[in-house]
């Protein structure tokens, strides 16, 4: 097989998998203990789809991928208004995992600090949080812990630099979902009240898949230095 038709086999094959993990997205709901607090998280599957392009393809590539997926998934799964939001994260993550792939190690440690910040803003709300308020103060501590974990590992261990770039990428996801909402339904407290939660959560969901996609990597001799 050349080397054209290998990349369009590639992109097919990335783009069909996207679809099917954004199917998945929907049906199994984060909500499960914290619809309360923070309604609509999802895992993100599809999105790390993004995550192997970046190492897989060239930035053209990657672009086309991301607006394939948005613009599918949106008419098979979803509406125009999610098209906007999933177009405006799939945007900025694309564009902060290629920026950070050069040294992940700023990646995994700005998260982790903007993690941490955004756990000190919400003990400032709430001070003795309870009930799903207090889950989600314990899951964005435990995401800081993590990312600055990621960061030490970088630092020893080059080849794990994926988990910077992952975690990069989630948190930007929902940064511009969460930009996109608030400039199109006018409610910029959306940027205090809810942004903070899904940093937390990014960061989370983007340690567990960047761990993930360094097995995967490995086991298809993919350099991700």
């Amino acid at each position: 097989m050349n080397s054209s038709a290998r990349m369009v086999a590639r992109f097919g094959l990335l783009a069909a998998l996207s679809l099917v993990l954004g199917w998945l997205d929907r049906a199994i709901p984060l909500t499960w203990f914290l619809s309360g607090a923070v309604p609509g998280i999802k895992l993100g599957l599809a999105n790390t789809v993004l995550l192997y392009a970046v190492y897989l393809m060239d930035w053209r590539g990657c672009v086309l991928l991301m607006l394939t997926k948005v613009f599918l998934s949106g008419f098979l799964f979803g509406s125009m208004s999610a098209i906007l939001y999933s177009l405006s994260g799939g945007v900025l993550s694309l564009a902060v995992m290629l920026l950070v792939r050069r040294d992940a190690r700023l990646g995994a440690l700005g998260i982790g600090l903007l993690a941490a910040a955004s756990d000190a803003f919400l003990l400032a709300r709430h001070p003795s949080p309870r009930g799903q308020m207090l889950w989600c103060v314990i899951l964005i501590a435990a995401a800081a812990a993590a990312s600055l974990a990621a960061w030490a590992v970088i630092r020893k261990r080059p080849e794990w630099s994926v988990l910077g770039t992952s975690l990069a990428g989630a948190v930007a996801h929902n940064i511009g979902q969460i930009l996109a909402a608030s400039t199109a339904l006018r409610t910029p407290q959306l940027l205090y009240t809810y942004l903070p939660v899904l940093v937390g959560v990014g960061a989370a969901v983007g340690c567990l898949t960047g761990v993930v996609a360094r097995r995967v990597f490995a086991a298809l001799r993919v350099k991700s230095e």
